[in-house]
């Protein structure tokens, strides 16, 4: 107990990381799994196909379908096609195994953004506003999860608060700092294309001090980001392609997706941040637009306010937000403590009791919890099975079915969705009527409603018997999610094999 009270009171960002990074050692060995459609098909999904020969999305010009870029950064999930390369070159080929050192490094690189908040606050306000911005930013409750997630939401926060440290760092603004800011802003921005925005509000700041300072720094994010666009350069032969077609695709398709409400991201901060430590923040946030603290509050003013105006919204979205949230919010609110202090002192003190004993119990649930469960095992099941040529999906009660991560059957074989359809029977027999070298033998039925009938159904439209070889069950966690709100999938799957009466 000694020691740790020396290390928080003497090295305390010390302590912060190395327990962050225990922390997180059990997401990295326990939280297997996606969280979300792009965190593993956009990413993962992708890098290992490219490794095998295929093209999962057809982000490739040769199997582009209108010869178009696609609007997705090749930097990020470029790195991943290197790091799997490696990875096999050296005899690890195992799916979950390889995920197990992608969860490692980011969960490192994490650990990078924490020092960064820590350093920011620091400068701004003190050690003791450091510490605890230090402490949310490590462990709230979905951040050990979040971390090792491939999430370009998150993975973009390590080098954006970086060139954010390197511009408050000095007051006098170095010109060394400043192409450090530009460099990090680069790579921060061919993650995230949205983190732009940020970029945006740095200027402006700048412009305001010094208009040559300004220039170099986005000069040098020019050159960043030219440098981890460059596949652009050889894939379309031009540079910024898939940045150029992004912000096209996006500003033609603002109401095509999530339409939701100017003030959504309100309730997401505040949901996710937990009250009455959320409202804390927002009280706090108002007190901050002051000169000392602009190079932190407009960039990120920008970028909440730009998305609150702009359509198509997702909570994803407004991740890069959070940091800089928590640390302006706490800065204010401390200013707001010392100001009304006979009249806040109890709210704070009963108020961050009750969000760390509720931040807690979430934390020690979630960041060892497994997510999507039931259609990783089924892939990984049918990687095992030696006849495998490919894969049904039925879910045929409803209009979507589930996409099955193929990452993990090491077949690229692209499922055939069976959803709610007029005309299933036909589709149904069309594709089990296809040659048998290449028919799917396989079908996962999702979900447990009407099962025998669908059975039923499909065994008469494809002249087979159907086999039941396994049952995978949800996670507490994708149960968790399903009970909070209905639309997020939590399914139960069985795994068939199809046994042909003609062949």
């Amino acid at each position: 107990m000694e020691q740790i009270k020396y290390y928080w009171n003497h090295r305390p960002l010390t302590f912060i990381l190395v327990l962050a990074f225990l922390v997180r050692i059990i997401s990295i060995l326990f939280s297997k799994g996606y969280g979300m459609h792009d965190d593993h098909f956009l990413v993962i999904e992708a890098a290992q196909s490219w490794v095998d020969g295929y093209d999962y999305n057809s982000w490739l010009p040769k199997n582009s379908s209108d010869g178009s870029p696609t609007g997705h950064s090749w930097f990020y999930v470029g790195l991943h096609y290197y790091f799997f390369s490696f990875l096999e070159s050296i005899g690890i080929v195992g799916a979950q195994t390889k995920l197990y050192f992608v969860r490692f490094l980011h969960a490192l690189w994490y650990l990078l953004a924490i020092r960064f908040a820590y350093k920011i606050t620091l400068k701004l306000n003190g050690e003791s506003t450091a510490k605890m911005v230090g402490l949310f930013i490590a462990f709230l409750w979905f951040t050990p999860i979040m971390s090792v997630r491939n999430l370009v939401e998150v993975v973009c926060l390590t080098p954006l608060l970086g060139a954010t440290w390197y511009l408050v760092k000095n007051e006098s603004l170095t010109w060394k700092n400043i192409i450090f800011a530009g460099l990090l802003m680069g790579v921060s921005v061919s993650i995230r294309f949205q983190t732009v925005l940020f970029l945006g509000g740095m200027g402006l700041v700048l412009l305001s001090k010094n208009i040559f300072k300004a220039a170099v720094l986005g000069l040098f994010f020019m050159l960043s980001l030219f440098v981890c666009q460059i596949g652009d350069l050889f894939l379309w032969g031009r540079p910024f392609a898939e940045f150029g077609e992004y912000i096209t695709y996006n500003f033609a398709n603002k109401t095509t997706y999530f339409v939701r409400p100017w003030y959504m991201y309100f309730g997401t901060i505040g949901g996710l941040l937990l009250p009455p430590f959320s409202l804390f923040l927002f009280a706090g946030w108002s007190k901050v637009f002051k000169k000392k603290y602009l190079l932190v509050a407009i960039p990120s003013l920008i970028f909440f306010g730009f998305h609150c105006y702009f359509p198509n919204k997702q909570e994803r979205f407004i991740i890069p937000f959070i940091p800089y949230f928590i640390i302006l919010g706490w800065i204010g609110w401390e200013q707001l403590l010392k100001q009304y202090a006979h009249k806040l002192e109890k709210v704070s003190h009963y108020g961050m009791r009750f969000f760390w004993g509720l931040n807690i119990i979430l934390l020690v649930a979630i960041t060892p919890s497994y997510s999507k469960k039931s259609r990783v095992e089924s892939m990984e099941y049918l990687n095992d099975v030696p006849n495998f040529q490919g894969a049904y999906v039925e879910k045929s009660f409803e209009y979507s079915a589930p996409l099955l991560p193929q990452y993990y059957s090491g077949k690229w074989v692209t499922p055939v969705n069976f959803k709610k359809h007029a005309y299933l029977d036909t589709i149904i027999s069309s594709y089990t009527r296809q040659p048998k070298e290449i028919r799917r033998n396989h079908i996962v039925f999702f979900e447990a409603e009407i099962l025998d009938e669908r059975i039923r159904f499909f065994e008469t439209n494809c002249n087979c018997e159907l086999v039941q070889l396994a049952v995978f069950e949800p996670s507490y966690l994708d149960q968790f999610v399903h009970w909070l709100n209905p639309v997020n999938d939590n399914e139960k799957a069985f795994v068939y094999e199809l046994k042909y009466t003609k062949e």
